[in-house]
């Protein structure tokens, strides 16, 4: 069993996080401090990749595992994000606003998060688009995009396609 000291603290910052053993996924919700194990079902680190791929493919910043800042007390970590430029190389916490598109891979323990808080989150850091990949019965990857729309100042995510993800790979000419 491994020990991880936590430092006493008002509030989690991105810096805290980053000194945190790399061995586990940290986000802050509500602040307060989420430690998770990383996905490791083949199907999730499958689909991370292809789409990792797939965006770096059709010339995006596309980078796994990243670290969105929403605000104070909201820190969260994406499965792949794209950066509207490329991003700091040793940061691994990035302001919501410097990200174009985040995507959630659905694991069965993270499906209120992946498909209800993190949106919300998102939505609310104005990332202007956000996929959520669920696997289909038959092991596929099927990729529900939204974009991002603003009603009364406040921002919320429309569903605007359902894709499966061979279709999209297709579409890009990626392999």
């Amino acid at each position: 069993m491994q020990v991880i000291e936590l430092p006493v603290t008002v509030e989690w910052t991105p810096e805290m996080l980053e000194r945190l053993p790399r061995d586990y996924r940290y986000q802050v919700s509500e602040g307060n401090l989420i430690v998770s194990a990383a996905a490791m079902r083949p199907w999730h680190g499958d689909a991370q990749f292809r789409i990792t791929h797939l965006l770096r493919s059709t010339g995006l910043e596309a980078y796994p595992e990243c670290g969105v800042v929403i605000g104070r007390g909201e820190i969260y970590d994406c499965d792949v994000g794209v950066f509207r430029d490329r991003p700091a190389g040793n940061v691994a916490y990035h302001p919501a606003r410097e990200f174009e598109l985040v995507i959630e891979v659905v694991s069965p323990d993270s499906r209120r998060a992946d498909r209800v808080v993190k949106p919300q989150q998102y939505a609310a850091g104005g990332i202007p688009e956000f996929w959520r990949v669920e696997e289909t019965d038959d092991g596929e990857a099927i990729v529900h995009q939204h974009r991002l729309v603003r009603e009364s100042g406040a921002g919320r995510y429309v569903e605007t396609r359902v894709v499966m993800l061979s279709t999209l790979e297709k579409e890009a000419g990626a392999s």
